[in-house]
């Protein structure tokens, strides 16, 4: 007679490590595959390579100003990863190569570094396994890393996801270990990207409020926003020294500061995949959490949609994941068996018996697997935002045949040209000025920023030479050479304009 095999139980912990590891593997694929693609920097990071160049030229100490598109533009970003750049090429890698590759290995860096700032807040590593899992598995919430500008951004990311790690933990338990690393990547974090250290005290503020404000908790705060002053102090000193605070208040101008309910409520039903899985959960999640009381939580992911529009989707991406592992893992189940039994239950139940659910845990690796795949998908989307050969071409060939006083109008028809890769290329690799390049502007221009970003977006939206004469001239763009991207402008546009072809590659004219 044959003995009846019972099926193995599953731990906590290996549940917890099974889901992780897959998040984690699967994550760091579609991180570093679009670099293997590519070949070339994505999309951005034209202005950062020129800034390792002259830190490099100096010698390793700042310059006043950076030497890109021959603007005056102060050299007043965070520099620690353009230090990091910077010794890199100094060990032999080229600039070019460490916009493509160290962005995306710091992107799979972030993934452990989530794990950990989850288990923080949610107090249970199943919960932070989960929430791993729609953080790293979210098709174009880590676009923004894995560009060549990604350098300064997921570096920023990494240390900021440990700054509230840290600061978190100040906040509840004794000793000084926690304050001093919140302080050491505080610090780190605001010498290497300006959205996430204003991220960083806003989401400190945040915990301080709600870790209880007892006299040992508000000295801690201030030991931690007092050592990160100071610890920063030697880079904004110089900087202030030389150009004041108005380039920093500049810099602020150029976000989306505003009120906007409207942009916060479209983020909340906002599909990242075909089958909306993530959304669903973190909708599931939201109402656990206001019925939990997480306030801290809300406040911390919510806060920036009333303060800057532009970092709003930063805390987005790290708290929808923690909202959905909510959803998951407490709501679910207790709707599950609802409908099956009628009878509530008490959500995660602090045995193994959840974990013991094939439906949840079969479930749950479908939903992986298709994540995966639906970022597998958008691995081509994402490589395909790199410079292309033809565009390389013809800056290649400005730089060879045209002299160094030379400056370009470049229209590509793009009309967000903050984001275009030809833009902010054209000065680095052509060694020449781009009159339409808007990167840099930011800490120059002032509230005039937002102007000169629509004047340009207006000019790539001409079509024919009276509108182009008509922005050029209103706004005192002076230029020798003019760049077309022909299927946005063919070049018999300016041929009543006198215009010569000097260079074309079938996909982009130089006219003089």
């Amino acid at each position: 007679m044959k003995s009846k095999i019972t099926p193995r139980s599953v731990g906590e912990t290996e549940w917890t490590w099974t889901i992780f590891g897959l998040a984690f593997l699967f994550g760091a694929i579609v991180r570093l595959l679009p670099a293997f693609l590519a070949g070339f920097p994505i999309n951005d990071g034209g202005m950062f390579a020129v800034m390792i160049r002259d830190l490099l030229a100096s010698h390793l100490s700042l310059p006043a100003f950076t030497t890109y598109n021959y603007s005056n533009i102060p050299f007043a970003y965070p520099p620690l990863g353009l230090y990091l750049g910077a010794l890199f090429e100094l060990l032999g890698i080229s600039d070019l190569q460490v916009l493509l590759w160290l962005p995306a290995f710091l992107a799979a860096a972030t993934l452990p570094l989530f794990y950990l700032l989850a288990f923080e807040l949610l107090d249970s590593r199943p919960r932070a396994a989960v929430a791993a899992v729609f953080f790293a598995l979210a098709p174009g919430s880590y676009v923004w890393y894995l560009m060549g500008g990604g350098l300064t951004r997921v570096l920023g990311a990494d240390f900021f996801i440990l700054s509230l790690y840290f600061v978190h933990r100040s906040f509840r338990e004794n000793g000084w270990r926690s304050v001093i690393l919140a302080t050491l990547f505080c610090t780190l974090t605001v010498l290497s990207h300006p959205q996430y250290a204003l991220l960083t005290v806003t989401g400190s503020a945040v915990f301080w409020l709600f870790g209880g404000r007892a006299r040992a908790t508000i000295l801690r705060a201030f030991v931690i926003a007092a050592g990160t002053l100071l610890f920063t102090s030697p880079w904004w000193a110089i900087i202030i020294g030389r150009h004041g605070l108005g380039v920093f208040f500049s810099a602020g101008q150029s976000g989306d500061l505003k009120i906007s309910l409207s942009a916060l409520l479209a983020s909340l039903f906002y599909r990242q995949t075909i089958i909306p899985f993530a959304t669903i959960f973190w909708l599931l999640g939201l109402a656990w959490a206001i019925y939990k009381r997480r306030v801290d939580l809300l406040l911390w992911g919510f806060l920036p949609y009333f303060i800057d529009q532009r970092s709003a989707p930063i805390t987005k991406s790290f708290l929808y994941p923690i909202l959905a592992a909510y959803g998951v893992m407490d709501v679910l189940p207790a709707l599950i068996h609802l409908l099956l039994t009628r009878k509530r239950r008490r959500a995660f139940e602090t045995d193994d018996t959840l974990f013991n659910q094939r439906a949840l845990s079969l479930g749950l690796l479908g939903v992986i697997f298709y994540l995966f795949i639906e970022c597998l998908f958008f691995v081509n989307v994402i490589q395909n935002l790199a410079l292309p050969y033809p565009a390389r071409h013809t800056m290649a060939w400005a730089r060879k045949n045209t002299t160094v006083d030379g400056s370009f109008l470049i229209l590509t028809g793009d009309g967000d040209v903050m984001t275009d890769p030809i833009q902010e290329w054209f000065p680095a690799l052509s060694d020449r000025r781009s009159v339409t390049t808007l990167q840099g502007l930011e800490w120059t221009l002032n509230a005039d920023f937002g102007v000169r970003w629509r004047q340009l977006t207006s000019l790539q939206g001409c079509r024919d030479l009276d509108c182009i004469d008509k922005w050029t001239q209103r706004m005192e763009l002076k230029f020798t050479h003019i760049i077309v991207d022909k299927s946005a402008f063919p070049v018999e546009t300016f041929s009543s304009g006198g215009y010569q072809v000097i260079f074309d590659n079938g996909q982009y004219a130089i006219l003089r």
